[in-house]
């Protein structure tokens, strides 16, 4: 394995790590406690261009040529200042906005596709229902063909930008036919009659990225919002699948920074017994395993994403990708509360807000568990 960063991947870095630390990192409490997410921001990253890193000049993008290690260090930076706001814009910019990209016609991508990436509208990608969880392949919203339109309904749940979203790409089942196969993506505009938010729900996780319930009742498209072949909807959508997994672990990897960071500085200034508590043997060797962890994830994470730039496959790497870096940054946010001790459970303190974030990857894009499943199907067992 051999990767090393450009100047100019390190040039963009300091760019959006300015961004960060003087637009994001300064309200990451006052998200946390609203429940709000700054739209704000999201304008400003969309006049800025960092909105399109993943996509082509042609459709408003940046055109880069290593977009996914410019997009995970772009989340990364992103989850360093609040998981939040980074898991609303890593969904915004990725899985939301790809079956648009890369089916949608002249003009779909128009009207939905360039507003998105300039950060006037916001997607959501709306996959997981009440009963179809890590079985995504037995969801039961439908869609029927009815002339020149499909009349979808069913309800969806667990939805990221949600109650916030301007177009969502609805995956929904076009053939009785089992498995993956019966399954077709569609662009839905949230304004369509029969479209509505059921509820917000709450979660001690990411404050200020919401999660939603979805509600279609006999929801009208036109047959144009249909994206890609009809019944090969998730088949199709698996390049995306295993980015979202690449960078949840990039996200992973910024709180886990901001955790290990936070958790250095205090232990560097925190007295007893006369000195530093970093000087204990106890607190050494939790910041040393907290690095240890930390950089082994990252090493591993920009590896996949090289690996993404290469067109390779990366089914089994980005799910171990994403199995390390977000296990780790679960351990990193643990051992933090540790080094600030009774002051780790104080709102006051971030160390609380960094674990009870670093619990968000652990679930989003697919649980532990079913990484494993990807990872032992590619081991061949």
């Amino acid at each position: 394995m051999d990767f090393e960063f450009s100047e100019e991947q390190k040039e963009f870095r300091n760019q959006i790590a300015r961004f960060v630390d003087e637009r994001v990192a300064p309200r990451a409490e006052e998200l946390d406690e609203s429940c709000l997410f700054p739209l704000d921001l999201m304008e400003e990253l969309g006049e800025l261009g960092y909105l399109g890193i993943k996509y082509p000049e042609e459709d408003g993008g940046a055109g880069l040529d290593q977009p996914h290690i410019y997009h995970a260090i772009f989340c990364e930076e992103l989850a360093r200042g609040s998981m939040g706001v980074g898991a609303v814009l890593a969904m915004h910019t990725s899985t939301a906005t790809f079956g648009l990209y890369k089916w949608g016609n002249k003009e779909l991508k128009r009207r939905y596709l360039a507003p998105a990436l300039q950060g006037k509208k916001i997607a959501a990608f709306g996959l997981t229902e009440p009963n179809a969880g890590s079985d995504a392949a037995s969801l039961r919203t439908k869609a029927v063909r009815k002339g020149d339109e499909y009349v979808l309904n069913g309800t969806k749940i667990f939805i990221s930008n949600g109650t916030m979203a301007d177009f969502v790409t609805i995956a929904a089942r076009t053939s009785q036919e089992k498995g993956f196969k019966g399954i077709s993506l569609f662009l839905v505009d949230t304004a369509t009659p029969g479209f509505s938010v059921g509820r917000r729900l709450n979660k001690f996780s990411t404050h200020c990225s919401d999660a939603a319930e979805l509600v279609l009742e006999d929801v009208r498209v036109p047959a144009e919002c249909l994206l890609g072949e009809e019944n090969m909807g998730l088949i199709n959508l698996q390049k995306s699948l295993n980015d979202d997994r690449m960078i949840t672990a990039a996200l992973s990897l910024g709180v886990a920074r901001a955790a290990y960071q936070a958790a250095l500085r205090y232990s560097q200034e925190r007295e007893q017994f006369g000195r530093p508590i970093c000087q204990f043997q106890a607190v050494r060797f939790r910041l040393v395993d907290m690095l240890a962890r930390l950089e082994t994830a990252r090493l591993y994470t920009y590896h996949v994403a090289a690996k993404a730039d290469q067109g390779l496959d990366i089914t089994s790497e980005a799910a171990m990708a994403k199995l390390v870096s977000s296990e780790a940054a679960n351990y990193v946010c643990r051992m933090c509360v540790s080094v600030y001790g009774g002051y780790g459970l104080m709102e006051e303190y971030p160390a609380q807000r960094y674990l009870r974030d670093s619990f968000f990857p652990l679930v989003a894009g697919g649980t532990s568990d079913i990484m494993r499943v990807i990872i032992a199907k590619g081991m061949g067992i």
